[in-house]
């Protein structure tokens, strides 16, 4: 496939329609669902930052595309109307030209290529897996799944995670803490240890959402398999 004929703009909007269906959280229970996704807001913000770039690229690349393509396509048409001494004539002066313009854009391609990467990686993670894994615009033509069945029991888990990182274990964290600098007299400093502390344990709580996402979520669930489901 020519990568330049691809339509960037249409494959960035048909992968952020495809996100936003939530096909994976609605295989779980609404409240673990909302849980899940309030755990994902980094990488939705992330995504949907560097989407807005991505459009806009894609937007000014196909409208730079246009008069060269019509340059192209013109000088093409000319080329072929006139005879061979004619025809040197024309290719000579215009070819270095188109090539040069192609050239340019080119290097517009490679960003967009790689910002495509990126965003479907991203979106990949905070979608639980709701689309066809890709990295390149001209691979997805469908990326849609069908998602049968139900996995409660995987998202349970996770929601008790994280949880336990970004609630209970920062509580008993604070609270011993606090009184270590009471005893010392020092309290005063209490919000400052605390919220380095509290960053730790959110950073744990992204990376956990990284890989649980791929390794947990990304997978299932899977039609043939009967997940453990909770009371809905």
């Amino acid at each position: 496939m020519n990568l330049l004929s691809t339509d960037y703009l249409s494959k960035v909007t048909s992968l952020l329609r495809e996100a936003f269906k939530f096909k994976k959280y609605k295989a779980m229970h609404p409240f673990l669902a909302v849980i899940t996704g309030i755990t994902m807001i980094p990488f939705v913000a992330i995504s949907l930052v560097l989407s807005a770039f991505l459009i806009i690229d894609c937007f000014l690349f196909k409208i730079a595309k246009l008069p060269i393509d019509f340059l192209h396509n013109l000088v093409s048409q000319e080329g072929k109307e006139v005879k061979h001494a004619t025809q040197f004539i024309i290719y000579f002066i215009s070819w270095p030209l188109i090539f040069v313009l192609y050239a340019l854009i080119s290097f517009v391609l490679l960003w967009i290529s790689i910002a495509y990467a990126i965003v479907s990686c991203i979106m990949y993670i905070w979608t639980l897996g709701g689309f066809k894994f890709h990295l390149y615009a001209n691979e997805a033509d469908d990326i849609s799944i069908e998602v049968k069945g139900r996995y409660n029991a995987l998202a349970v888990v996770y929601v008790c995670v994280q949880a336990a990182i970004l609630l209970f274990i920062p509580i008993i964290h604070g609270t011993v803490l606090y009184a270590d600098l009471y005893y010392n007299y020092m309290e005063q400093y209490f919000s400052s240890d605390f919220s380095a502390a509290y960053n730790i344990y959110y950073r744990l709580s992204v990376a956990f959402a990284f890989f649980y996402s791929l390794i947990g979520f990304a997978p299932r669930p899977k039609s043939q398999a009967k997940e453990d489901d909770i009371t809905e």
